[in-house]
C-alpha cells in the first residue's frame, strides 16, 4: 500500500510537469528521512484525531536506529503512560538475563512418616509448589500415579499444601475487584493447578427448575448457589458470577429447555488449598484412601527427597506464552520468581527490584520515572514512557541473549497476536512487536527492520481511548511508516497551534523539565466572553480522580434540586402489646450518607442512632420480639464502583455503598502509644461494637523509631488487625475503616444501643435485612439536611462515599433504579442538556476508578455551562476556596488566588487534577482545568498553585 502511494505521487508529479504546471520539488528528496519519519507519523496522528470518537487520544511515540542509537523521530516520547502488557517486556528482559531458556520450575510430591508393609502411610503426605504456571490437573494425576507406585495404598495424616516459595498476596498491585472472577485475574500463588480456575457447566434442567451446575475440578471446593431458571426455547441469559472474597458460585438469569449447555471458567480463593483438594481427589482416583480425620491443610516444610517430582516447560515456553497470549498469571508468577531468585523473597515488590536492578545496569534513561507494579501490565498503577521502552529494546540488543529475546515477540503477519495485522505492507514479516490494548489504552512496542535493512527500536503509547479499533488503526498504520523507512514521503510538518491570550503566561510554567514524565492538559475559558484563552492538550482524554466529582453534583443538583432531602423511615411489623413488639423492627434507608453515631464520626448535622433508640423507647417499645430489619433495597447493584481496587478495601476512602448505612460506612480508631517500649499501644474504637472483631498486635517502640503501624481488614469480613509499632514519643493520630455489609453494622449498632437502654430483645431476635412488608407500621421519618450543604460537604472534603451515595439516589429517583448505571444516566442528560457533544467514559461517581476518561475541555465546559443554570449558586459555594477552606486550605496562600480562585481538586497515584474559577485582576471571571497524569518526583500540586496563582494575576492590559 505504501509503495503504491509513492508510485501514484511520482507519476502525478511526472504527469503534472509535462502539462507544463510548475510543481515544487518534492520535500521527499529535500528532507532527511528521520525528518520525513517524523512529519509523517505526526500527521498519521493527527488525521486520526479529526474523528471526534478518536480526537481524545493521547499519544507518545519514539524511533531509534539500533545501529547508532540515534533517536529518528520522537513526541511526548519522555511523558509516562500506562502501557497495559507492554510491562511483560521489562519482565521478560529480567528473565531472560537471569535464566538460561531450559531452566525450569518443579512442583514436588514427599511423604512425612513411615510406610508399613501394607501400604499405610503414617503421617502426612505434602505437596509443594515452586511456582509452575502451568500445571494442569493431568499432572497430579502423574503425581498420584507415582505415589501408587512407591507402594501408598493408605494416609492416615493430612495432605498438607507448602506455597511458602511465593508470599501470600494473591493479586497484584490495584488489581480491579470486579474482574476477579475471570481467569485474567486469577490468584497468584506458588502452588495451583488449572491456572487456579474451575469449569462452570450449566445445562438446562426440566421447564420451570433450576439448570443443572457442574463445577470441576474438586467441585466441594466452591459453594453453589442456582438461582437461575430453565424456560422454553433457545435463548438464554445466564450469568455466573463468584462471591468476591468467597469460594462461592452465584448462578442467575435464565436458559432454554434446548438451549447448549453454558461453559465458563471463573477463578478460585486460596488457589493452594484448592489444588490440595485436586490433588487429593487424584489420589483416591488411584485408589489411595485417606482417614475419616484427614484434611487438606497449609504447611511449611523442610524438604529432603521428594518421592514424585514435575518439572514445568522451560523458561522459553513460558514466556512465549506469556507475551503471545498475555497470560497474567504466567507474567506474575515470573515475576515472583525472580524475587525469589535474586531476592530471595517471591513477592512482587521483590521482583520488581530484581527488575529495576536489570534496568538500571541497561542505564535507561529517566528509570526513576518508570514505575512497575506488576509483572503484566494489568495494574493501572504502572506507567511508562515510549523512551522507556525503546531504550530497554536498544539494551537487549546489545544483550548476549539479545537475539534470543526478540525471538519471543509476535512478529507481524504471522501466527500469534499480529497474525491478522499489518498484512501486504513493509511491517509484514519484518516488524516484531508485543501490542497493548485494554480499555482506554493502546500501543505497539518492539522492533523492525526497515526497508533499507537498518534495525529500528520504537514503541508507539496510546491512553484516553475511546474505541479500541481506532488505537488499533493508529499503532498499525505507524507501524507500517516506520517500517517504509527511509523511504517515507514527507507530508510536510503540521500546522502551529494557533497563539492564544494565555501562551506567554503559562507555557513557560508547564515547560519546566522537572514535570516532563507527566501528560497534562490545560484548559481556560472566559466565563464572561466564552472565548477559549489556553489550550494546552485540551481535547485529550485523561483519567481526571476526584474532578469527577463536579460532573456528580452538579447533575445531582440539577436533576433533584438544592432543596432536597432524604427520608429514612422506621417502622414496626407488628402490635405493641404492653411494652413487647410482636414483630421486627425495619429501618428502611434510601441513600441518606449524613447518617452517624453522636460524637467524633457525626461530620453533618444528619440523623442519629441515637435518635432512632429515642424514638423506639417513645412509642413505648421496652421488648422486641423480633428482628432489626434493614431494608437496602433502593440500591440495588454492586457495592464497590467498576475497577475500584481490591487492595483499597481496608482505606477510609473506598467504603462500600448501600442504601442504609452510618459514619460514611465506616469505624473509628484512635491510637497512642503505650507508657513505655514494649506496652502495648493504646487504642480506643468508635463506636463501641462487637460489629467488628479486633485483633491489636501493635507495639509502642523506641523514640524516634519508626511508625510501622498497619490497619487491615480482612476482606469479606469484619476481623480488622492492627500490626507493627508507633514510637513512644508518637502524639497520637486516628484513622477510619470500611466495615463489610454497612447497613447491618448499622442495625447491630442500633441493637448493641438499645440493650444498653434497658430495651430487651428476645434470644431469637437477629439484625438481618429484608424488604419492608406490607402493613407496616410507622414509627418515625428521619429528614437529612438540604442536597446543597450535602453537596457542599462532599466537594469541600472530596468524600468519595457522599459522591456514589448522591449518583445511587439520582438512578433512584429519577431512573427508578439505585444503580450506578442509572445514576450515570441522570449526568449524561444533564451533559447533553449543556451541550456536551464529544465522547467521554464516567464508570462511578467519585472518581476513584481508573476507567474514567474527561478531557479538561469538557470540564471547562461543565464549568462554564454550570454558570448558566438554576443551581449555580450552590455548586460554585461547594468548590473549596484557596487558603480558606476544604482541601485547598493550605494552598495558594498569601498570593492573588487566596480566597478567589476556588477548585475541585482531584488526586490518585499518577494523577493529579484540579479545576474551578478563578477571577483575574480585570474581574474577569475564568473556568479552568488542569489535569496531570504519569509520573513525576516534582509536586504537581506546586505546578498547579503557580498556574491558580498566574490566572489570579492574569490581566488582559498587562499583556
Amino acid at each position: 500500500m505504501k509503495r503504491k502511494f509513492r508510485w501514484l505521487v511520482l507519476w502525478l508529479t511526472v504527469v503534472l510537469a509535462l502539462s507544463g504546471i510548475a510543481v515544487p520539488l518534492s520535500t521527499t528528496a529535500a528532507a532527511p528521512p528521520e525528518e520525513r519519519l517524523q512529519h509523517a507519523l505526526l500527521l498519521e496522528i493527527q488525521k486520526m484525531k479529526q474523528s471526534p470518537e478518536a480526537e481524545g487520544m493521547v499519544v507518545g511515540f519514539e524511533v531509534d536506529s539500533l545501529s547508532n542509537g540515534k533517536v529518528l523521530a520522537a513526541h511526548r516520547a519522555e511523558q509516562t503512560f500506562v502501557p497495559d502488557s507492554a510491562v511483560q517486556l521489562l519482565t521478560a528482559a529480567a528473565a531472560v538475563d537471569h535464566w538460561p531458556k531450559d531452566w525450569k520450575t518443579s512442583t514436588r510430591l514427599s511423604v512425612d512418616g513411615k510406610v508399613s508393609g501394607d501400604g499405610t502411610l503414617t503421617g502426612d503426605v505434602i505437596l509443594e509448589g515452586r511456582g509452575d504456571p502451568f500445571v494442569e490437573t493431568r499432572d497430579l494425576e502423574r503425581l498420584a500415579k507415582g505415589l501408587k507406585q512407591k507402594g501408598v495404598r493408605r494416609i492416615t495424616g493430612n495432605l498438607v499444601v507448602d506455597d511458602t516459595h511465593f508470599d501470600r498476596i494473591r493479586l497484584g498491585e490495584s488489581w480491579m475487584w470486579d474482574e476477579e472472577p475471570f481467569s485474567y485475574s486469577a490468584q497468584i500463588g506458588a502452588l495451583g493447578v488449572n491456572g487456579n480456575t474451575v469449569d462452570v457447566t450449566v445445562n438446562p434442567g426440566d421447564w420451570r427448575e433450576p439448570p443443572e451446575v457442574n463445577v470441576s475440578p474438586a467441585p466441594e471446593y466452591m459453594r453453589v448457589v442456582n438461582r437461575a431458571q430453565t424456560v422454553l426455547g433457545t435463548d438464554d441469559s445466564i450469568r455466573v458470577e463468584r462471591t468476591r472474597a468467597r469460594n462461592e458460585l452465584v448462578i442467575t438469569g435464565e436458559i432454554g429447555l434446548f438451549h447448549r449447555p453454558v461453559r465458563v471458567k471463573r477463578t478460585v480463593e486460596e488457589p493452594d488449598l484448592f489444588t490440595g483438594h485436586v490433588m487429593k481427589h487424584a489420589l483416591e482416583e488411584q485408589g489411595i484412601v485417606f482417614s475419616d480425620a484427614s484434611r487438606v491443610i497449609r504447611g511449611t516444610v523442610n524438604w529432603g527427597e521428594a518421592v514424585v517430582q514435575l518439572s514445568s516447560p522451560s523458561l522459553d515456553f513460558w514466556l512465549r506464552e506469556m507475551i503471545h497470549k498475555d497470560d497474567h498469571l504466567a507474567a506474575e508468577m515470573l515475576l515472583k520468581q525472580l524475587g525469589a531468585e535474586e531476592k530471595q523473597v517471591g513477592s512482587a515488590e521483590k521482583g520488581i527490584d530484581a527488575v529495576q536492578d536489570f534496568t538500571k545496569r541497561l542505564a535507561i534513561p529517566d528509570a526513576g520515572n518508570l514505575q512497575q507494579k506488576d509483572g503484566s501490565g494489568f495494574s493501572r498503577m504502572n506507567v511508562v514512557s515510549p523512551c522507556h521502552l525503546v531504550h530497554l529494546m536498544e539494551g537487549m540488543d546489545k544483550h548476549p541473549e539479545g537475539r534470543r529475546y526478540f525471538s519471543l515477540l509476535p512478529t507481524a503477519g504471522e501466527k500469534g497476536p499480529l497474525q491478522e495485522r499489518m498484512t501486504g505492507s513493509a511491517a509484514e514479516g519484518r516488524l516484531q512487536a508485543v501490542p497493548s490494548e485494554a480499555e482506554g489504552i493502546g500501543g505497539l512496542t518492539g522492533l523492525v527492520t526497515a526497508e533499507n535493512g537498518e534495525k529500528l527500536a520504537f514503541s508507539i503509547m496510546i491512553n484516553g481511548v475511546n474505541r479500541s479499533e481506532d488505537a488499533r488503526r493508529l499503532v498499525d498504520e505507524m507501524g507500517e511508516t516506520i517500517a517504509s523507512y527511509p523511504d517515507v514521503p514527507d507530508p510536510g510538518p503540521p500546522s502551529p497551534d494557533p497563539k492564544l491570550p494565555l501562551n506567554e503566561t503559562l507555557d513557560p510554567i508547564l515547560k519546566d523539565p522537572a514535570y516532563k514524565g507527566i501528560i497534562y492538559g490545560v484548559a481556560v475559558r472566559s466565563v464572561n466572553t466564552g472565548e477559549t484563552l489556553y489550550d494546552e492538550n485540551a481535547k485529550s482524554l485523561m483519567t481526571p480522580a476526584s474532578n469527577t466529582k463536579l460532573f456528580t453534583s452538579a447533575a445531582v443538583l440539577e436533576a433533584l434540586g438544592s432543596d432536597a432531602r432524604y427520608e429514612t423511615r422506621l417502622y414496626r411489623t407488628g402490635p405493641v402489646e404492653q411494652g413487647v413488639l410482636k414483630g421486627d423492627l425495619v429501618l428502611q434507608g434510601t441513600g441518606d450518607p449524613t447518617w452517624s453515631t453522636e460524637g467524633s464520626l457525626q461530620v453533618q448535622e444528619g440523623p442519629t442512632l441515637e435518635q432512632v433508640v429515642q424514638d423506639i423507647q417513645k412509642a413505648g417499645i421496652r421488648r422486641i420480639e423480633g428482628n432489626l430489619v434493614a431494608d437496602t433495597s433502593a440500591f440495588s447493584d454492586a457495592v464497590y464502583g467498576k475497577g475500584w481496587a481490591w487492595d483499597n478495601e481496608s482505606d477510609y476512602y473506598q467504603p462500600q455503598i448501600t442504601a442504609l448505612t452510618m459514619n460514611r460506612g465506616t469505624v473509628r480508631f484512635d491510637y497512642l502509644p503505650g507508657e513505655k517500649p514494649g506496652d502495648p499501644i493504646q487504642l480506643n474504637l468508635t463506636p463501641k461494637t462487637n460489629y467488628v472483631r479486633v485483633v491489636n498486635e501493635v507495639t509502642t517502640g523506641t523514640a524516634g523509631s519508626k511508625n510501622t503501624l498497619r490497619i487491615q481488614r480482612d476482606r469479606g469480613s469484619n476481623t480488622i488487625r492492627l500490626t507493627g509499632s508507633i514510637p513512644v514519643d508518637f502524639k497520637g493520630d486516628y484513622t477510619r475503616v470500611p466495615v463489610e455489609n454497612p447497613h447491618l453494622y448499622v442495625m447491630t449498632v442500633l441493637k448493641e444501643n438499645l440493650e444498653k437502654e434497658g430495651v430487651i430483645l428476645s434470644d431469637s431476635s437477629r439484625v438481618t435485612s429484608n424488604t419492608l412488608p406490607r402493613g407496616a407500621e410507622p414509627i418515625a421519618v428521619y429528614t437529612s439536611p438540604p442536597l446543597a450543604e450535602i453537596v457542599s460537604y462532599l466537594n469541600k472534603n472530596s468524600d468519595n462515599f457522599y459522591a456514589e451515595m448522591l449518583l445511587k439516589t439520582a438512578g433512584y429517583r429519577k431512573e427508578r433504579e439505585g444503580t450506578t448505571a442509572a445514576g450515570l444516566r441522570v449526568v449524561e442528560q444533564h451533559l447533553k442538556k449543556i451541550g456536551f457533544t464529544s465522547p467521554y467514559q464516567m464508570e462511578d461517581g467519585s472518581g476513584l476508578t481508573r476507567y474514567t476518561l474527561f478531557s479538561p475541555e469538557q470540564l471547562v465546559t461543565l464549568l462554564t455551562a454550570m454558570t448558566k443554570q438554576k443551581e449555580f449558586a450552590p455548586f460554585y459555594e461547594s468548590l473549596p476556596v484557596a487558603g480558606v477552606d476544604g482541601t485547598l486550605k493550605n494552598r495558594m496562600k498569601n498570593t492573588a488566588a487566596q480566597g478567589n480562585l476556588r477548585g475541585k481538586t482531584g488526586s490518585l497515584t499518577h494523577v493529579s487534577s484540579l479545576s474551578g474559577y478563578v477571577t483575574t485582576r480585570d474581574g474577569e471571571r475564568l473556568a479552568y482545568a488542569i489535569v496531570m497524569n504519569g509520573y513525576t518526583e516534582a509536586s504537581e500540586r506546586s505546578l498547579q498553585d503557580r498556574i491558580g496563582q498566574a490566572l489570579a494575576e492574569f490581566s488582559r492590559g498587562s499583556r
